[in-house]
C-alpha cells in the first residue's frame, strides 16, 4: 500500500480563527508565530515532512493569516519532562513535546503541562489502554502517538526456522542465543514480562495501593528462567545487542520498535525478522506496553495551535504513515490504519505482543518501581542457587520500596 495522502484536516479549520485574531502576528506583536517542538531524533525527519504538508495547506487556505514558523529540536522522550522543568518557565521551552507515558504524571504533578483541548477525540477514538495512559485523575493531558511492546527481532540469515522462538524449551534446544536485558539498565522494563500474574496498581493501573509482584505463576516463571533456561540468554541491552547479532554471538534480541531501523542497517534490508516473546513452561509472557505521547507545555504562548498540531500528528492519516514508513504500532484503529496493519507482517507481530501486554501505569508511584527492580534483576541474575523463595523475597523488597516511596 502506498503512503496515504495528507488531507486538509480539522486542525487547519480550528487554527484559522485563532490566528486571524492575532492582529496579523504573534502575541508579542511580531508578524509571525514561532512554535517549538521537541521530539526524539528518530522522529524529527518524519514529523517535519508531515508538518510541511500541514503548513502548505494552511498557507494556501489562509494566505492573510500570520506565518507559522516551526522549529524542531532533538529531545529524548524519556528525559523530556525533567528537561522541561529547567526551561519551561523561562519561556525558552517547547510548545509541544514528545514524552514517554510513564513520565506523564511527573509533568502533571509538577504543573508543567496543560490539559489538552481535544480530549473527547482521545477518549472515544483512541485505543482504550492508550487513552487511559493519557489520563491523570480523570483529565486528559496527552495525545498518544504510538504504542510499543516487546518483540524478538532476529537475523533471518542465522535463523531458518523462527519457531525456535515459540518457547524457551525450543530456544534452548536450538543452541541459539537471544539477547535480553536481564540485568542491565533497562532490565526492570524487559524482565517484568515474566511476572505474568503480577498486579501493578490495580486492574487499570490507577490504584496506588494495589500492588503485588509475587504472584505464584510469575515467581515460578522467573525461577524457571534462572534455573532452566539461562543458557539460552545472552544478557545485553538492545542497543548493544546490534553488535552481538551482527557479529554472530547472538541471533536476536528482545526489544521495542525503536531498534528496527538500526538492526536493518546492520543486517541489510529484508534480513530482520520478528516474533512474539517465547512462552515459558506453557505460560504466555506479559510484557509492559508503553506509549509515546505529545503533551502541551503550560508555558506555551500558543496552546491552541500547539494542540491542533499535536492532534494532526496523531491523526489517523499520520499514524497510518508512521506505521507504513517506520513500523510503529498505532494508538487508534480508524482510517487507513487497519488496511496497513493487514498488509504489514511486522505490525501483526507488534499487535500480538501488544495484545498480551499490560499497560504501564502513569501513576507517580510507578517512578518508585525502576531502581529497586533493576537492583533486584541484577542481584537475582547473579544468584548462584536461585529458588522460588529467593525470587519471592527479592520481589517483596521491591514492593516495599515502591510502597514506601
Amino acid at each position: 500500500m502506498k503512503s496515504s495522502i495528507m488531507k486538509i484536516m480539522l486542525p487547519l479549520l480550528v487554527a484559522a480563527p485563532i490566528l486571524a485574531g492575532c492582529s496579523g502576528g504573534g502575541s508579542d506583536g511580531s508578524s509571525s508565530i514561532d512554535i517549538l517542538i521537541w521530539d526524539d531524533a528518530t522522529n524529527l525527519d518524519f514529523i517535519e515532512e508531515k508538518m510541511n504538508v500541514w503548513l502548505g495547506n494552511f498557507k494556501q487556505q489562509y494566505p492573510d493569516a500570520p506565518e507559522i514558523n516551526i522549529t524542531y529540536e532533538e529531545q529524548g522522550e524519556a528525559a523530556a519532562i525533567s528537561d522541561l522543568l529547567t526551561v519551561g518557565e523561562s519561556g525558552n521551552g517547547p510548545d509541544l513535546l514528545a514524552i514517554t507515558s510513564d513520565t506523564l504524571s511527573t509533568g502533571v504533578n509538577a504543573d508543567l503541562l496543560a490539559p489538552i483541548t481535544h480530549a473527547a477525540e482521545v477518549e472515544y477514538v483512541f485505543d482504550e489502554k492508550a487513552a487511559s495512559a493519557a489520563t491523570i485523575n480523570g483529565t486528559v493531558y496527552a495525545y498518544p502517538i504510538t504504542s510499543e511492546s516487546h518483540v524478538i527481532m532476529y537475523d533471518k540469515t542465522q535463523v531458518s526456522d523462527p519457531s525456535i522462538f515459540d518457547s524457551f524449551e525450543s530456544l534452548l534446544a536450538s543452541d541459539k542465543l537471544l539477547c535480553w536485558d536481564t540485568n542491565d539498565k533497562d532490565s526492570a522494563y524487559y524482565m517484568f514480562a515474566f511476572l505474568t500474574d503480577a498486579v501493578l496498581f490495580g486492574d487499570d493501573g490507577t490504584d496506588p495501593k494495589d500492588l503485588s509482584l509475587t504472584g505464584a505463576e510469575g515467581v515460578a516463571n522467573y525461577t524457571s528462567l534462572l534455573k532452566n533456561y539461562k543458557d539460552a540468554i545472552y544478557p545485553a541491552n538492545p542497543v548493544d545487542a546490534v553488535n552481538y547479532i551482527e557479529g554472530g554471538s547472538a541471533v536476536g534480541a528482545v526489544t521495542t520498535p525503536f531498534l528496527y531501523s538500526q538492526l536493518e542497517n546492520a543486517l541489510g534490508e529484508g534480513n530482520v525478522g520478528m516474533h512474539v516473546l517465547p512462552t515459558i513452561d506453557g505460560n504466555t509472557l506479559r510484557p509492559l506496553s508503553g506509549y509515546k505521547q505529545y503533551v502541551i507545555s503550560k508555558y506555551s504562548k500558543y496552546p491552541s495551535i500547539a494542540n491542533d498540531i499535536a492532534q494532526y500528528l496523531t491523526s489517523s492519516d499520520v499514524q497510518a504513515d508512521r506505521l507504513y514508513e517506520m513500523n510503529y504500532l498505532p494508538t487508534r484503529y480508524d482510517g487507513d490504519i487497519l488496511e496497513v496493519l493487514a498488509e504489514n507482517e511486522l505490525a501483526e507481530v507488534y499487535q500480538a505482543s501488544y495484545d498480551n501486554s499490560i499497560a504501564m501505569p502513569s501513576l507517580p508511584q510507578m517512578g518508585y518501581y525502576w531502581t529497586p527492580m533493576i537492583n533486584f534483576c541484577k542481584a537475582i541474575w547473579n544468584e548462584s542457587n536461585p529458588t522460588e523463595d529467593t525470587v519471592r523475597s527479592g520481589l517483596e523488597e521491591v514492593e516495599t520500596a515502591i510502597l514506601n516511596g
